[in-house]
């Protein structure tokens, strides 16, 4: 016998005492006890504990679901090898490991109309073929630039010392803080980040740019970086990395903080209330990782100019900032920012990517040659801050049936080391914490912005969403458990009824039909009936364990973040083509295809016509942030808009050449001619009707119009006079939907499997269904990735561990459902009175449904904790990964019976 072992030890070794007490023995449960203890004779000893798993979130590591480990494949190897000779008859369910299973089935449902049709994105064929251009396709000579970085958390950046770097090869200049002829500020908040940390000024996270080598070509740029030689006093003294560090040290952002809700009145509650419970719990971040990192190149212009191609989400607010670092304020518009699409961009790519931008712009006004700027996976996830992490206790009031009678939720959210959306951030977080749910009338959240020594968080994907749809879910699975019903049954029991039910802070939520999108799902999905299958599998399996979860969602959309952004549509008279520019960017989300069907529809052109430009901030002014998951009907309803100007512009031309044509029409009929169903239609072509309003030696219209969407529906809202005209509220309004997740659990290892998902979400009349699909499968894959197996390892000296995919889990293929239903609400009644043509946002609301993922991992964690004899009560905080559900199943050795 032979039994060997890796990623414990030292290397891999042999266990000696292991494989003689296999020898010679049988195959039973005493055997497997005797050698499982003989490996942990051999080896616990020299047991190498791995440092990147101690962070900050979980300082324990992994090191006690790793010392299990060789207990659960010795066990699984008893069990084949007993099946295989016929000693023991194993369920084929629970032998072996998990094996990664093909997609089954995708079904996909949605309803068409015209003009909002199914059409794939314009640019598709060169996306799938690599045949689209990215920030670093810009075909143009240029010199590279490779960053140097702060490499501790605090402290006093003393001196820089370029000198060898310098004298590298193919390097051509060092750039840092003394090159800036303008602002050295590079955040959000004016004032707050620098762009070069400057000799004599303090470090405040790891990952802050110091300086930028320039030379001919990347490779060697990167080399010269590293012999920057820096010096730093006070490295990592008294450096807040935790958000227990900062609630110790009492290290805050005030100006962050939300607060929702009557604390009084809920604390009178609280006391009223038949029963009482405390908890707390914790959310961890998620880096944002686009495909394409953060990317700059940066060309120089006349009268000191300059030209940006940035991977960016807010091309604008690049521009101001840029023009800052030169000393352009007042002539900012000899700055030019373009954007022809970001390769993914999650949120990090509206304030992050403007240091990067920064730091090419002043290698370029210093050199006067262009500079490319790139970062790699390592480097982004060093110094690009991701999402938020909170911590959280709560107090709930509720009854012997589940009906919750109160809630008091006390929170403290990471901002990083600076400001940027976190005001904005921990607002919404307070808001997507009251979800669904009445809490009794009694609600109240306080979040707490913290300031820690880590690089700045920003906003991500669904923005503060996910953290709060946490939190929300986990009381009441809490509260489930205590009083003995599933958490579906207490979701019902305190789900809000009704066409127009109030939130917390008493805003209306308009054609609320969350209830009903939950039942719907109920019912198609077959809940019940499989959850009676799930409860007879698991009381024929030990080892492997399955579960199944439903919950309702309901996502604030606020305008705040997109509001004024314009659209330019342009036609030409030759041939009728039409170029549309809009205030927003492409970053994967079908922007452009949108934008391109709402002005087909609205013209009556053909979409093979419409060409999209880039972001340009020379072609539409004051670009709004693209994020929000609203920028794409903001910037519709900016491009409708134009149209329709442009519509009463030709409609007297239309009129003239219909009455041409349906002369012509009756002419022929009267000599007798037959005539098809298309040659009696008397309505001009869209060529016709441009011709005859432009044309080189005819009319001379002014074929070009601009369109602006503002919407005036919230809190942010102003008169002239600044005084407030919009309703009293962050939000505009809501989208819902809701979903149900089966999964299977290998009780042994932790490892996970998603069987079967579906989704219903309501978009109202959908612009275009197959891109609105698209995004409700990526969110809800982003959610899979997020709530079970995406981890940042900060480590307590502020260093990121999880540099590329080696320890970061984005999910893979292997973790979406093998089979998946996703639906867009079919038999609305009407469209949305907010949103361009009757549509609603999608691009963020769908990633917390894959929490019905996570719920499902739960229940199959509760049924393996029955089996153990545990408590079904169990606590789950982030992260959620292989080894917390491993070790929530209280697996041991004195279980495995062979």
């Amino acid at each position: 016998a032979r039994i060997a072992l890796g990623n414990y030890a030292q290397g891999i070794k042999r266990s000696w005492s292991a494989e003689q007490a296999l020898v010679g023995s049988k195959l039973d449960s005493a055997t497997l006890k005797k050698v499982i203890q003989a490996i942990h004779k051999d080896f616990d000893d020299e047991f190498m504990s791995e440092s990147q798993y101690k962070t900050i979130d979980n300082p324990k590591g992994k090191d006690e679901y790793r010392k299990t480990l060789p207990d659960s494949y010795i066990f699984k190897f008893f069990q084949e090898v007993q099946s295989v000779h016929g000693i023991k008859s194993w369920k084929e369910s629970e032998i072996g490991l998990m094996k990664v299973k093909p997609l089954k089935r995708g079904t996909l449902k949605f309803d068409e109309r015209p003009g909002h049709e199914n059409k794939p994105q314009l640019s598709a064929p060169g996306l799938t073929t690599g045949a689209v251009r990215y920030t670093d396709d810009m075909p143009m000579p240029s010199l590279y630039g490779y960053l140097v970085i702060t490499t501790c958390a605090t402290g006093k950046l003393m001196k820089i010392d370029s000198a060898d770097a310098e004298m590298a090869e193919g390097v051509k200049s060092v750039v840092t803080a003394k090159d800036i002829p303008g602002l050295n500020d590079a955040g959000f908040a004016p004032g707050e980040e620098m762009l070069f940390i400057a000799e004599g000024t303090d470090i405040t996270a790891m990952g802050q740019q110091v300086a930028l080598v320039v030379a001919t070509n990347y490779r060697l740029a990167k080399k010269a970086a590293g012999l920057v030689k820096v010096e730093v006093s006070g490295a990592n003294q008294g450096a807040v990395l935790s958000l227990d560090d900062a609630i110790k040290a009492e290290s805050r952002f005030a100006d962050t903080d939300a607060v929702i809700g009557d604390l009084d009145a809920v604390e009178k509650a609280l006391l009223a209330s038949a029963l009482r419970v405390t908890g707390e719990t914790y959310v961890i971040g998620q880096h944002a990782f686009p495909m394409e990192k953060q990317a700059a190149c940066a060309s120089p212009e006349e009268r000191g100019g300059m030209t940006l191609w940035s991977s960016t989400q807010a091309p604008d607010f690049c521009r101001a900032k840029v023009a800052g670092m030169l000393n352009l304020h007042g002539k900012g518009s000899l700055v030019t920012v373009k954007c022809t699409r970001a390769g993914g961009a999650f949120g990090v790519k509206n304030s992050r990517n403007v240091p990067l931008a920064g730091a090419a712009a002043v290698a370029t006004h210093k050199t006067e040659q262009s500079v490319k700027v790139l970062l790699d996976a390592q480097m982004e996830q060093i110094s690009i801050g991701g999402r938020h992490g909170f911590k959280v206790k709560y107090e709930v009031g509720y009854k012997s049936d589940g009906t919750i009678e109160a809630v008091k939720i006390i929170s403290w959210g990471n901002a990083g080391c600076t400001h940027d959306f976190s005001g904005f951030l921990f607002l919404e977080f307070a808001e997507a914490v009251a979800s669904v749910y009445k809490w009794g009338g009694n609600f109240y959240i306080k979040v707490n912005g913290m300031k820690t020594n880590t690089p700045t968080n920003t906003a991500v994907r669904s923005f503060g969403n996910p953290q709060g749809y946490f939190v929300t879910e986990a009381i009441i699975e809490h509260i489930a458990g205590l009083v003995g019903h599933s958490p579906e049954e207490v979701r019902e029991r305190n789900m809000l009824r009704g066409s127009n039910p109030l939130t917390p802070w008493k805003q209306t939520m308009d054609f609320y039909n969350a209830d009903m999108l939950y039942e719907r799902v109920k019912n198609d999905a077959k809940y019940a009936l499989r959850s009676q299958e799930i409860e007879a599998f698991n009381s024929e399996n030990r080892w492997r364990k399955r579960g199944i979860s439903m919950v309702p969602l309901c996502y604030g959309h606020s305008y705040i973040y997109a509001a004024g952004s314009g659209a330019i549509v342009n036609v030409n008279g030759s041939d009728g083509s039409v170029t549309v520019f809009h205030g927003g960017c492409e970053i994967g989300q079908g922007i452009h295809t949108k934008v391109a069907q709402v002005v087909a529809m609205t013209l009556g052109c053909e979409l093979q016509a419409i060409k999209v430009g880039e972001s340009n901030t020379d072609v539409v002014p004051n670009m709004r942030f693209t994020g929000g998951s609203i920028t794409s009907e903001v910037c519709c309803e900016a491009a409708r808009r134009a149209c329709l100007e442009l519509n009463i512009t030709l409609e007297p031309h239309r009129q003239f050449l219909r009455k041409k044509n349906q002369a012509a029409i009756e002419e022929q009929q009267k000599e007798g001619k037959k005539l098809s169903p298309e040659e009696m239609n008397p309505e001009p072509s869209w060529t016709a009707v441009v011709a005859a309003a432009n044309s080189l030696l005819g009319h001379q219209e002014k074929l070009s119009a601009t369109g602006i969407c503002a919407p005036s529906t919230n809190q942010y809202t102003t008169d002239v006079e600044g005084n407030p005209a919009g309703k009293p509220y962050h939000g505009d309004y809501f989208t819902f939907g809701a979903a149900c997740s089966e999964v299977e659990v290998d009780i042994l290892t932790g490892e996970m499997q998603t069987l079967r998902s579906d989704i219903l979400f309501d978009v109202g009349k959908s612009i275009n269904p197959g891109i609105d699909i698209g995004q409700i499968e990526g969110a809800f894959a982003w959610g899979i990735g997020y709530y079970l197996y995406e981890e940042p390892l900060v480590d307590a000296k502020g260093v990121d561990r999880t540099q590329g995919v080696w320890e970061y889990k984005p999910p893979l293929a292997s973790e979406m459902p093998r089979e998946l239903t996703v639906e867009l609400m079919r038999d609305n009644p009407g469209p949305a009175p907010i949103g361009v043509l009757g549509s609603k946002a999608v691009g963020e609301p769908p990633f917390m449904l894959a929490y019905s993922v996570l719920g499902a991992v739960k229940k199959a964690i509760a049924a393996a904790r029955k089996d153990a004899g545990a408590s079904p009560i169990f606590a789950l905080p982030m992260p959620c990964t292989v080894d917390a559900v491993q070790q929530a199943c209280v697996v041991t050795a004195s279980q495995m019976e062979c």
